[in-house]
């Protein structure tokens, strides 16, 4: 593992991808100097997903898409853009659950517990069903958190029947377009991927 996370990036997509990383570290560093330790802690769950990421070896245009979700993520709860756009929820769910869904597929997958993708069509379908299932398991968990965050926490939290459909559905279709993205990655193109 320490191999992985120590690695000189080899293309200008790996490159990117640590960018990414670059800018989750300065972002953290910002959260600590001048923001709260809720913030902090938002951002270092966020380097713990970006570490993992190093750790699995995605696509490195996938790790890069996963590694701006994450940020975009955690800015928008930072600047409170939950609460000032009412419709911010709902992008954030399309556009952070897919990634995450598929950077959990890869990590299975690394761990050799859900099958890596293969060169066939069958198997790039095979991606796009896993990641899309994965990405409404874990909105559904997600949803059960707010909901408990609502009954036992902070009744502040928004939490209604209309909510929690919507955030499924987005999630759902989000979850399908990583699906999708991650298969036409890992597609073969002349050389293998490790």
């Amino acid at each position: 593992m320490i191999a992985d996370l120590i690695r000189r990036p080899a293309t200008p997509a790996e490159v990117a991808a640590d960018s990414v990383r670059a800018v989750a570290i300065l972002s953290t560093l910002a959260m600590v100097l001048w923001w709260g330790p809720v913030d902090v802690a938002v951002f270092f769950l966020a380097l713990g997903g970006l570490t993992l990421s190093r750790y699995a070896r995605p696509h490195p245009v996938f790790d890069a898409v996963y590694g701006c979700a994450l940020i975009f993520a955690c800015w928008s709860s930072v600047l409170n853009l939950y609460e000032k756009i009412s419709w911010w929820d709902l992008l954030v769910h399309y556009l952070c659950t897919g990634p995450v869904a598929g950077m959990a597929y890869v990590l299975a997958a690394h761990l050799r517990l859900l099958p890596a993708p293969g060169p066939t069509r069958r198997h790039r379908v095979g991606v796009v069903f896993q990641v899309t299932l994965l990405g409404i398991a874990l909105s559904v968990l997600w949803e059960f958190a707010e909901w408990a965050g609502d009954a036992w926490v902070d009744e502040d939290i928004y939490v209604t029947y209309a909510d929690t459909m919507g955030d499924l559905g987005v999630a759902t279709l989000g979850s399908l377009a990583a699906g999708i993205l991650l298969a036409a990655l890992t597609r073969p193109r002349g050389r293998s991927r490790p």
